[in-house]
């Protein structure tokens, strides 16, 4: 059966650190960043849309391109024979079409990775290079988008992301969705019956608990920081230090500021209570 499984997250909630581990369990061994390849790939690869669609997404407006998204998956899905995993940092929005920017027709589920947000604003800050309080702002800016200063030269496309609540509840009550929600406090606590979740969501037949325990191991923060200082990952942006920092859950509570953390908590107060992060 064709069409796709998203991996889907607002940046910074442990997506990478997920995809890590599947990468482990599927291959049996522990990661190795130089032979990750197209695993799990993005899906607003630009070069891939500029292949399969046949036209220069550089020479586009973001209306367009997010308008013709929705033909490349489907031409994407036509053309497979497996499910197809892939890596999103989208809200599930409408096109400027009003069509969903994932079509129903081709999705087949969707793993969905959610991370307290005010965790979510220390990271991004970190992540991006920018103060906290832009972090926070960012977090609740309903025009809020991922790499659009980049749109003809990056190698994704511009994502819109809205806000943290939105893009939490547009996944969790997309109509009709088949969704996994994973929390990240939980992969800190008990990775390995997560991962075992999802593999079983996805339809990985034969993970042995075993296996699941040493994928969990391969992938544990510290040896992800290790290999990282010895050999870079492709994913860091050069102007930042390191790309696996802490890995946990709560440290918030020595960086964020009172006002700081009262401003998340206002903001987005409604959904961190549905998620018990209030």
């Amino acid at each position: 059966m064709s069409g796709f499984q998203w991996l889907a997250s607002y940046p910074k909630s442990g997506n990478t650190w997920l995809r890590l581990a599947l990468w482990a369990l599927r291959h049996g061994r522990p990661v190795d960043f130089a032979a990750l390849g197209g695993w799990i790939p993005v899906g607003g690869c630009r070069a891939v849309f500029d292949e399969v669609l046949g036209v220069e997404s550089s020479d586009l407006t973001e209306a367009e391109v997010e308008t013709l998204r929705p033909r490349l998956f489907e031409s994407l899905a036509g053309e497979a024979t497996e499910p197809m995993l892939r890596k999103v940092h989208e809200a599930w929005l409408r096109t400027p079409a009003d069509e969903p920017l994932f079509p129903p027709a081709v999705t087949l589920g969707a793993v969905y990775v959610v991370r307290d947000p005010r965790d979510v604003a220390v990271a991004l800050a970190h992540h991006a290079g920018m103060a906290i309080d832009d972090a926070v702002a960012l977090l609740a800016a309903p025009a809020a988008w991922l790499v659009a200063s980049a749109r003809t030269t990056g190698r994704h496309l511009t994502c819109r992301l809205s806000t943290w609540s939105l893009h939490v509840e547009s996944w969790l009550d997309a109509p009709g969705l088949r969704v996994l929600p994973v929390r990240y406090e939980d992969m800190t606590t008990d990775m390995p019956a997560v991962l075992g979740d999802v593999a079983a969501f996805l339809g990985w037949s034969g993970v042995r608990p075993e296996a699941v325990i040493a994928a969990v191991e391969a992938t544990r923060f510290g040896r992800l920081r290790d290999q990282e200082a010895r050999r870079g990952f492709r994913d860091k942006p050069p102007e930042m230090p390191r790309f696996f920092r802490r890995g946990e859950a709560g440290g918030w509570r020595d960086t964020l500021t009172a006002r700081q953390a009262g401003r998340i908590e206002r903001d987005h107060g409604r959904v961190m209570e549905r998620l018990g992060y209030l």
